[in-house]
C-alpha cells in the first residue's frame, strides 16, 4: 500500500477511535462512515487515498476482514441457546437462503434481462449474503430477544458460504467451463459446505483446547492467548481454502466449536485482539472501498439497477424470511426485524471481487456496479433504521420471543 495512503488511513482510523463510543450508541454501521471517508480523501475528492495495481492486494484484505469477523461473530455466541432454539436458524438456512437465492434470480431476469441466465444466478449470490455484524448494537442490544440476535447472527455467519457455493458454480457455468461430471458437481457442494464444517469444528475445537489447556498451567500470558484466537481463526480460513472447501464457513463453525469450550471451561477465552483486529481490517476495507468504488458506480447506475438492489434488499429478503418462518411461535414484528435487517457488507464485497477475479463473463461490470450499489444502499438504510426498529421493537414487542 502507498506510503501517504497508509498514513492517512492511520490518521482516520486514530480519528474514529476517539469517537467510537458514541458512534456505537448511535446504531451506525462504523463501515459507513468510513466509506464517506474514503469517497471524501479518495481520488474524486482530496486524492489522499492511492490503489496498486490490481485487485489482488484488496481482495486479500477484505478475505481477511471477513474471515476474522466471522469467527469472532461466532465465538460470542451462547452455543446452548443456539442449539436449543436452533429450529428458527435452520428455517432460515434451509428454507430462507435457496429461497433468497431463487427470488433473487428472478428479479435480476426481470429486472436486467440483459443479463443471461446464469450470470443472473452470480447477482443473486453476490448481493445475498447478510452481515449483522456491521452494526454490533444488533447483537448486544438486550432489548431484542436472545433467539432473535442469535437466528440473525447464525444465519449471517453461513450465507457467505452458501453464496459462495452458488456464486462459484454459476460462473463456471456463465463462462462456458461446464466440463465437469454431475458427480464432480456434487463432490463440490458437499466440499464447500460440510467440508468446511469438519474442519472449522476441528480446528477451532483443538485450537479452543489447546488454548485452555495451556492457560492451566500458566504457560501462555493473556495477551498470547488472544493472539492464538486470532490465529485460529486464520488457520480454519486456510485449511478450508487448501482443501478447495469453503474458508469463511470453516472460520464460522470454527468460532462455534471455540465458543463451546470458553462457555464450558473454567478458563476464559478472549477474543478482545481478534474483534480489535477485525475492526481495523474491516475500516480498511470500507475506505478503499469508498474511494474508489461508490462513487464510480452511482456516477453510472441506471434505473434498472437501482431497483433490482431495492428489490433484493428489501422485498426479497422479506418475503424469504416471512415464508421460511411460517409457522413458528415468533411474534410477526420479530419476523419483520429479522426480515429487514440483512445488511450488506464485505461478503458482498468478496464476491463481487471474485467475479473481477474469476468471471471470465460478459456483464461482470454490471454485476460488480449492483454489489457496490447494495452495499452502499444497505449501510445508510439500515444504519438510519435500526434505531428506529429497536425502539419500536421494545414497544410492540416487550416479551421475550
Amino acid at each position: 500500500m502507498h506510503t501517504a495512503t497508509s498514513f492517512v488511513l492511520t490518521l482516520l482510523v486514530l480519528g474514529y477511535a476517539v469517537v467510537s463510543g458514541l458512534v456505537n450508541r448511535w446504531y451506525v454501521a462504523p463501515a459507513l462512515i468510513f466509506v464517506v471517508i474514503g469517497m471524501v480523501f479518495g481520488p474524486f475528492g482530496f486524492n489522499l487515498l492511492a490503489a496498486g495495481s490490481g485487485t489482488d492486494g484488496y481482495t486479500v484484505l477484505a478475505q481477511l476482514a471477513l474471515t476474522v469477523i466471522l469467527f469472532n461473530q461466532a465465538a460470542k455466541l451462547d452455543p446452548t441457546t443456539v442449539f436449543r432454539r436452533g429450529h428458527l436458524t435452520v428455517r432460515l438456512l434451509v428454507i430462507g437462503i435457496p429461497l433468497t437465492f431463487a427470488l433473487g434470480t428472478l428479479t435480476a431476469v426481470v429486472l436486467l434481462p440483459v443479463l443471461p441466465w446464469w450470470e443472473a444466478v452470480c447477482l443473486a449470490a453476490i448481493v445475498a449474503p447478510t452481515e449483522v455484524a456491521l452494526i454490533d448494537a444488533l447483537l448486544e442490544d438486550d432489548r431484542i430477544p436472545d433467539r432473535v440476535r442469535n437466528a440473525l447472527s447464525v444465519e449471517s455467519g453461513f450465507y457467505d458460504g452458501f453464496a459462495l457455493a452458488v456464486l462459484l458454480g454459476a460462473l463456471a457455468l456463465a463462462s462456458a467451463r461446464t466440463d465437469q461430471h454431475p458427480s464432480d458437481w456434487g463432490w463440490f457442494v458437499v466440499r464447500t459446505e460440510f467440508v468446511s464444517l469438519i474442519i472449522g469444528a476441528g480446528v477451532g475445537l483443538l485450537g479452543a483446547l489447546l488454548i485452555a489447556w495451556s492457560r492451566k498451567r500458566a504457560w501462555m500470558s493473556d495477551t498470547w492467548a488472544q493472539l492464538a484466537t486470532l490465529a485460529i481463526a486464520l488457520i480454519c480460513f486456510e485449511f478450508g481454502e487448501r482443501v478447495h472447501a469453503s474458508g469463511f464457513v470453516a472460520a464460522f463453525t470454527g468460532g462455534l466449536a471455540f465458543a463451546v469450550v470458553a462457555h464450558r471451561g473454567k478458563t476464559q477465552l478472549s477474543t478482545q485482539v481478534s474483534d480489535a483486529t477485525a475492526q481495523l481490517l474491516e475500516l480498511l476495507v470500507f475506505a478503499m472501498f469508498g474511494a474508489f468504488a461508490v462513487i464510480d458506480a452511482w456516477q453510472h447506475i441506471t434505473w434498472r439497477v437501482l431497483l433490482f438492489c431495492v428489490v433484493a434488499l428489501f422485498g426479497v429478503r422479506m418475503v424469504a424470511v416471512l415464508v421460511a418462518l411460517i409457522r413458528t411461535d415468533l411474534p410477526a414484528y420479530s419476523r419483520l426485524f429479522i426480515g429487514w435487517f440483512g445488511p450488506r457488507g464485505i461478503g458482498t464485497v468478496v464476491l463481487g471481487l471474485l467475479v473481477i477475479a474469476r468471471g471470465d463473463i460478459q456483464h461482470a461490470e454490471l454485476l460488480t456496479q449492483a454489489g457496490v450499489i447494495a452495499v452502499t444502499l444497505s449501510l445508510v438504510l439500515h444504519s438510519l433504521t435500526a434505531p428506529l426498529g429497536i425502539a419500536r421493537y421494545e414497544r410492540l414487542a416487550p416479551s421475550p420471543g
